[in-house]
């Protein structure tokens, strides 16, 4: 993209940036430090060169169905044009507690207030559970068993939206499975050949419907997981010009 180009997108668009920075800081999965950033040569060889270390499912991330289900598309293989939607924000902050799960109904709601959702769109259920994205502790929120509790998708309403053809859901918890350890919600959707982001940020900025996201993965041949930079591009009203 040339100067002029990127001009044109900074002026027809607010960019709102969905992911949440990589540090050794994150809050993970099995609670333990999964990401490292180290200096292998510095300045004084000329350049600073670095190697990363980590799990390839940390931070905001992308699941593709090969995660879950054997022989499915990989990373790599995720056709470019799911990369790119239309978002539809699911809006249950108000009333997610830990134990939470996004409902036929509240897609039914949404559905009822802002239209069908379209297809080949990305539907991101924001829960505000990001809000403790600082605080690994309350983000994973254990309790006395082992048992992570967090806001998440019902079995469901996964189910539901294959009814529309989505090319993914996201959420801004660790996971669209919490409760079942069977992970229902990964084999819907992984298994209809959908892709999965977890761990997003920043849903409070963007508008229910409307906006655009890109959401592009290390293309990783073979790659079941990908950290991934999902940016939201929420269109500017447009001016009427006077005519003269």
């Amino acid at each position: 993209m040339n100067l002029s180009q990127n001009s044109l997108v900074n002026q027809s668009f607010k960019i709102v940036d969905l992911t949440h920075p990589l540090s050794s800081h994150i809050p993970t999965w099995n609670g333990s430090c999964g990401f490292c950033l180290e200096i292998k040569k510095d300045y004084d060889k000329m350049f600073r060169v670095q190697q990363i270390k980590m799990h390839a499912g940390l931070g905001t991330h992308m699941d593709a169905p090969s995660h879950r289900i054997p022989g499915g598309n990989s990373i790599a293989e995720i056709p470019l044009e799911q990369l790119i939607v239309p978002a539809c924000v699911i809006d249950v902050s108000a009333q997610a507690d830990a134990d939470y799960e996004v409902s036929i109904e509240d897609i039914e709601n949404y559905e009822k207030e802002y239209g069908k959702i379209p297809q080949s769109s990305l539907v991101i259920a924001y829960t505000g559970w990001s809000r403790y994205w600082s605080c690994s502790d309350a983000y994973r929120n254990v309790d006395g068993k082992g048992q992570m509790h967090f806001p998440a998708f019902s079995a469901t309403s996964a189910q539901w939206l294959l009814r529309r053809d989505v090319a993914g859901i996201a959420i801004d918890t660790l996971s669209p499975d919490c409760l079942d350890q069977t992970f229902p919600v990964h084999k819907t959707i992984l298994g209809a050949g959908k892709y999965i982001i977890e761990n997003i940020a920043n849903c409070s900025q963007i508008p229910p419907h409307g906006s655009l996201v890109m959401a592009l993965p290390l293309r990783a041949q073979e790659a079941t997981e990908s950290p991934v930079r999902i940016a939201c591009l929420i269109p500017f009203p447009k001016t009427c010009e006077k005519s003269h």
